[in-house]
């Protein structure tokens, strides 16, 4: 049994992550749901478990060396797992932002794990970045008029400034979900990505796709 660990940043990731993965494998499927106590969820198939633990942030992963050693227990055995290790790239902006200062962090961290990057792991951002270059536009663009109608409004009557944060692609994400999931779904936790409204085959996916095949699949680059 070939057994794997991955490492998000939080909520919505771990989501993401899971659904894409199944998408990828359709022997996969979910086996266990401790988000709410432990952080993680385990998929599997009969030749290999993935264990998807999110960390809170790429700053939480070295504090939280003791969990994820506990994470690797089966049935209080200790077994090998491989991690991966999945986060945002972030903007220079931030801290340890940027493609080169995140990775230039993750490499001193003594964790032994391989690392993909947020949009396509060569440029800056984010998860939501990924995500808008995967919505399935004839959705998506009847449903940005509304929300750009109302940023506009917004513009009217609050700070500019306001009305510009309501454009930033994590607000831009929100939105499209609300439009289609309702409220109580748009939440992180709760996200499905239904392929009525998300396109898994995107070009914008390639890089995420050869990484986590190269890394779960054991397949070679001329595979992929």
């Amino acid at each position: 049994m070939e057994r794997y660990l991955i490492i998000v940043e939080g909520k919505a990731d771990i989501i993401f992550i899971k659904d894409y993965l199944i998408f990828l494998d359709s022997s996969l499927e979910l086996k266990e749901d401790n988000r709410k106590k432990q952080q993680y969820l385990s998929i599997a198939s009969s030749s290999k478990i993935i264990k998807i633990f999110y960390s809170g942030g790429y700053t939480k992963i070295k504090p939280s060396k003791t969990r994820i050693e506990k994470l690797q227990m089966d049935n209080g055995i200790k077994e090998t797992y491989k991690i991966l290790v999945i986060q945002d790239a972030d903007d220079p902006t931030k801290d340890d932002g940027g493609v080169v200062n995140r990775i230039e962090y993750l490499n001193n961290i003594n964790i032994e794990f391989q690392t993909f990057l947020f949009p396509n792991d060569e440029d800056d951002g984010d998860l939501e970045t990924l995500l808008i270059k995967i919505v399935k536009h004839e959705n998506y663009d009847k449903s940005f008029i509304c929300y750009e109608n109302y940023v506009n409004c917004v513009k009217k009557i609050s700070e500019e400034k306001f009305a510009n944060e309501l454009l930033e692609d994590k607000n831009r994400v929100f939105n499209y979900f609300r439009t289609y999931y309702g409220m109580e779904d748009s939440k992180e936790e709760n996200r499905k990505y239904i392929l009525d409204y998300w396109d898994f085959k995107s070009d914008a996916l390639k890089p995420l796709k050869k990484f986590l095949l190269l890394e779960l699949q054991n397949v070679s680059d001329d595979e992929v």
